[in-house]
């Protein structure tokens, strides 16, 4: 997350239940992806039919027990808690060295679960997994796009911010990619530079524009990683109404609070800058419900609270099956 805040309390939210949606079965094989594209604007999110929800449900106490490991896995390596690579630990993801680490486990990590480039700017790279609709249909909606920055700051490992939000987006494109249908096509993005003024969102979002690309929505999720009341909250960023009622309905279910503010210093900007749907997600960063290691050297992995990353993460895969299956 970029530092120097600034925020205003935007709205509240009151709709009703949906149905629990969120396959968590472990994908057994990767997808070969082609490009992303679409046709029906970069609109609100849909919130009405539902899929089967007992097709779907990730419901019980095993439930999803490989998502718990996965985000652990990446956290402990982007954070410095085991080696990135053989031989190598980072302390942090901020130098050039660092990020090029960083992005090349991203980089291996997705491109199990389907085709994976680099999109790269003047000072940086992005790394991106697109993952096909399987319908005839879906090959021409506006993809879904789920986002997060990798990089860090000077200070510290960057464990909650942003090895957390970074892992559900991982986690995420697996999970993804082995749902058995898909009704639009699915980016999965790994932002650098975000700590130095959401400089690689930005550009990607820009060159998305630039190319003609619509998105149905934009979430990019930073710093999920603690909950000092314990209420499972999470903060919704400057979302659209469509967006802002499609967590809050997914959230009742999973009795998640939701609260939505204006707030304009993470990746979900510079989405919106380009007149796109987009919303941030994040732990109560605005409320004051927020690690107290933010940009410090303690921001280390055994600081992150795995049972409200899960939870987050959960709900994050029930809205994108929502978005994702007609």
């Amino acid at each position: 997350m970029s530092p120097r805040p600034s925020w205003t309390l935007a709205f509240a939210l009151s709709t009703s239940l949906v149905p629990l949606l969120a396959s968590c079965d472990d994908p057994s094989a990767s997808i070969d992806a082609g490009p992303a594209g679409g046709a029906d604007g970069a609109g609100g999110a849909a919130v009405d039919g539902a899929v089967d929800a007992d097709a779907l449900a990730c419901t019980g106490a095993d439930a999803c027990a490989w998502l718990d490991d996965y985000l652990r896995e990446l956290v402990s390596a982007l954070a410095g808690q085991v080696e990135i690579a053989p031989g190598l630990t980072v302390t942090g993801r901020e130098t050039l060295a660092e990020r090029s680490a960083a992005r090349t486990y991203l980089r291996d990590q997705l491109a199990r679960w389907g085709a994976v480039t680099g999109h790269t700017y003047a000072t940086g790279e992005n790394v991106v997994l697109t993952l096909p609709a399987t319908t005839a249909a879906g090959a021409a909606a506006a993809p879904l796009l789920l986002g997060a920055h990798f990089d860090s700051v000077a200070a510290g490992p960057g464990a909650a911010d942003n090895a957390t939000g970074t892992a559900l987006v991982v986690a995420a494109g697996r999970y993804l990619a082995g749902l058995p249908r898909r009704d639009r096509p699915v980016i999965i993005a790994v932002f650098d530079e975000e700590e130095l003024g959401l400089i690689g969102s930005r550009a990607y979002a820009r060159d998305l524009v630039a190319a003609g690309t619509a998105l149905h929505s934009a979430h990019c999720f930073d710093m999920l990683s603690y909950d000092g009341d314990d209420d499972g909250g999470v903060e919704l960023w400057s979302p659209t109404t469509e967006l802002a009622a499609l967590y809050q309905r997914h959230g009742q279910a999973r009795g998640v609070p939701i609260a939505a503010f204006t707030f304009t210093r993470s990746d979900h900007q510079a989405f919106l800058e380009q007149g796109l749907a987009a919303v941030g997600v994040g732990e109560q960063f605005v409320g004051g419900d927020h690690t107290s290691h933010y940009h410090r050297a303690t921001d280390t992995f055994d600081k992150v609270d795995f049972d409200y990353l899960g939870a987050a993460a959960r709900l994050a895969l029930s809205v994108s099956t929502d978005v994702v299956v007609d």
